[in-house]
């Protein structure tokens, strides 16, 4: 459990890295919540360029290695627009928490029809195979997104937990994040929201 929560950590610290420097996102939680979600999408991304050239253990060490090395690169490059003040991030990750924990009771107390389904791509690509394919009908391509399989099968550690928690994690992890990042962009006014409120006060 240590080790994945490592790795998401990690992902949404390079995701937070590049929705600050690449992105130019100077909103502070707006930024930390694209983090949550550009990071594991960086990932897949990552990994299914790269698998298709040195699939298995090796395409995933090449894989966090790029990753690391990307966000490497932009702390390098802008360091001073990293910055946060220490209140905000401990807010920010209380309430990431908070939703974190009411998405994974929320998933305990429905019934999830196609974990199954899921399951088998996600164990194939935890093995290394490379590229997916359905395991109930074999030799024929996968013909379905397999983005949550692809994390699910990278980020569960060698030595657990098992698939099936990772599922439940992951999948927590991310509707919590577009939670939080729909959250931010509503709370945040639109440039020139301020200002406009300002000139109509004193056009009365």
């Amino acid at each position: 459990m240590l080790i994945l929560t490592l790795e998401l950590l990690v992902l949404a610290s390079v995701g937070f890295v590049v929705a600050r420097t690449a992105l130019g996102q100077l909103d502070n939680r707006t930024a930390l919540a694209y983090g949550l979600v550009i990071g594991p999408v960086l990932f897949g991304l990552t990994v299914n360029t790269v698998w298709h050239a040195l699939p298995g253990m090796g395409g995933a060490i090449a894989s966090w290695l790029l990753i690391l090395a990307l966000g490497a690169g932009l702390v390098r490059r802008a360091p001073h627009a990293l910055t946060i003040p220490p209140r905000t991030v401990v807010g920010f990750t209380a309430a990431t928490l908070a939703v974190f924990w009411i998405a994974l009771a929320s998933r305990q107390a429905l019934s999830i029809p196609d974990v199954d389904v899921h399951l088998g791509p996600a164990a194939y690509i935890h093995a290394g195979g490379w590229p997916p394919i359905a395991p109930w009908n074999p030799g024929q391509p996968l013909i379905y997104h397999y983005g949550t399989d692809l994390l699910t099968g990278i980020l569960t550690p060698p030595f657990g937990p098992d698939l099936p928690f990772t599922t439940e994690i992951l999948s927590a992890y991310i509707w919590s994040s577009f939670f939080l990042v729909i959250f931010t962009a509503l709370m945040r006014p639109p440039p020139g929201t301020r200002y406009r409120l300002w000139l109509w006060h004193h056009s009365y």
